[in-house]
Formats: structure tokens, C-alpha cells, sequence
């Protein structure tokens, strides 16, 4: 099954790493994961707070339970959302050469391991194919090139390879941004229901699961000048609530449900950018 193969993989990333950690103390090529910051997580456990919900982080075991358990009746989707805010939170897991930090900095907090490493796709990552010469080398098939067991220079690889993996990254959402745009160009108004994501203090985020969009919706407009209109709505740190001063009955929350049309505008120098407002 998919489940006992993704099992089989672990594990053998898992020996892998303690294999070549054994043979090169100094420069074995290591995943490493840090655990989430209190303060990332705070607002997160806050809001969850706010619906009656505990959420847990001292290990990663105790957040995927609290997330399971993070459900709302009626609402199919609000677990999902729940999973994709605390994957925010997280802390980027990143390479590293074992010989650059201390024994105590390896460990893996998503799968709670103490060594991880990636050795299961070579023709993807070339991590990989670096681990791939240093298991063969400390199983003496192989000779080691003196680049390899160098220290610093496998930290600079491993600086590498997180530079071009965020790059990767930007790309790939530079990339959704430039298809949205394609996508409705033509469409004229659409009219969605969105969640609320984060509060700002002149409007909001807003993830759309039908078209897996998320964008920022300013209940605040720009002064014809372009400077910021004055402060309509008021931020409340404490509620975790958006709300108008003039209409204390226009208030957002994290997770709401809202209504929000879709349209293409241009901007200065012709160019076009997608807009999303209160519907």
C-alpha cells in the first residue's frame, strides 16, 4: 500500500542518515526541521481559542492531533483551512552539513525524528544524489571526493540548495499569480465565496477554494493621490475581529465565509492585476 511505502522510505532515509553521520561525522548532508516559534503560533492557537478549540505544539504528534480534532460541524472545509494556517506557522525545513551545528540541531520536528535526511530521489533532488556518494563511500564502494568532506564547503552546497529550493518556490507562486491573471482576463466580474485567512488593518486575505486563489481584499481604498484613505475599521488584537467604525455590524473574522467578486483592473503603465472586493 502507499502508506507502508512512504513507511519504507522514511526508514530508509532515516538509516541512511545515521549511516553516513557514522562514517562522516563533519560533513554528512542532513534535513533538518526546527521547531515552530511560540510567537508564530501564538495568534494561531488565539484564533483557534476563539472557536473553542485547543491547539498543541510542543511536538509535532500533539499538533496533528490538535488537528484532527480541529473540526467544525457544518463545515467540511474548516479543518482543511485549520491544517493550511498552521503549515504557515512552521519553520522552513532546510539542509545542512552535519559539521555546522550541534547534535541537538538535527532534529526533524514534522516527523519527530531526531537524523533525517533525503536518499529516496535522486533523479529529482540533488541532495540526494550527495547522499547517494556518501553512503556509497562509507560502504567502500566508492571514493569520496576531498569536496565532500569538507565542512564548509558542504555548507555552502547545502546554502545552495535552500537558496534555489525558495527560489523554486517563488517561482511556482509567480507562476499561479500570472495563470489567475490568464484564467480571468476575459471573465469580466466573477462572484465567489472566499475564507477569511489574515486580518489586516485595512481589510483581509482571502483564500478561494474553487479556483484555489488567495489574494488580498483592502476594505480601506487608496486616496485618489495614492496615499492611504483614513482608517475606516478597527483591528482588535484581543478578538481577533476587523470592524467598522461606522457599522459595528460589518466585522470579519479568521475563517469566516465571504462573498467577494473577482475582476481585472489596470494599473499605472497599462498593467493589469487582480482585484477582489467585498461583493
Amino acid at each position: 500500500t502507499n502508506a507502508m511505502v512512504e513507511e519504507y522510505m522514511l526508514l530508509a532515509n532515516i538509516w541512511t542518515a545515521k549511516k553516513c553521520l557514522e562514517a562522516y561525522p563533519r560533513c554528512a548532508m542532513l534535513r533538518r526541521h526546527p521547531p515552530p516559534l511560540e510567537k508564530k503560533f501564538g495568534s494561531l492557537v488565539q484564533m483557534a481559542g476563539s472557536y473553542g478549540l485547543e491547539i498543541k505544539t510542543a511536538t509535532s504528534k500533539e499538533l496533528g492531533d490538535s488537528l484532527d480534532a480541529a473540526t467544525m460541524e457544518g463545515d467540511p472545509y474548516f479543518n482543511k483551512l485549520m491544517r493550511i494556517l498552521a503549515t504557515r506557522c512552521m519553520q522552513q525545513a532546510e539542509y545542512f552539513s552535519s559539521g555546522t551545528l550541534a547534535p541537538s540541531e538535527y532534529n526533524h520536528y514534522g516527523l519527530s525524528i531526531p537524523i533525517y535526511t533525503h536518499f529516496t530521489s535522486p533523479i529529482r533532488r540533488y541532495a540526494d544524489v550527495l547522499v547517494h556518494r556518501l553512503l556509497a563511500a562509507s560502504l567502500g564502494l566508492e571514493q569520496l571526493p576531498d569536496k565532500l568532506m569538507d565542512p564548509q564547503a558542504m555548507r555552502k552546497v547545502a546554502q545552495g540548495i535552500n537558496h534555489r529550493h525558495r527560489m523554486a518556490q517563488f517561482a511556482g507562486r509567480s507562476s499561479t499569480e500570472l495563470h489567475a491573471l490568464i484564467y480571468f482576463k476575459d471573465k469580466g466580474t466573477v462572484v465567489a465565496e472566499g475564507r477569511v485567512t489574515k486580518l489586516r488593518h485595512n481589510g483581509f486575505m482571502v483564500l478561494i477554494p474553487q479556483y484555489g486563489l488567495e489574494s488580498v481584499v483592502h476594505l480601506t481604498p487608496k486616496a485618489a493621490d495614492g496615499a492611504a484613505a483614513k482608517a475606516e475599521f478597527t483591528l482588535s488584537e484581543d478578538s481577533l475581529t476587523l470592524t467598522c467604525n461606522s457599522d459595528a455590524a460589518r466585522s470579519y473574522r479568521v475563517l469566516q465565509t465571504v462573498t467577494v467578486s473577482i475582476r481585472i483592473e489596470e494599473t499605472t503603465g497599462f498593467r493589469r492585476k487582480l482585484c477582489l472586493r467585498i461583493a
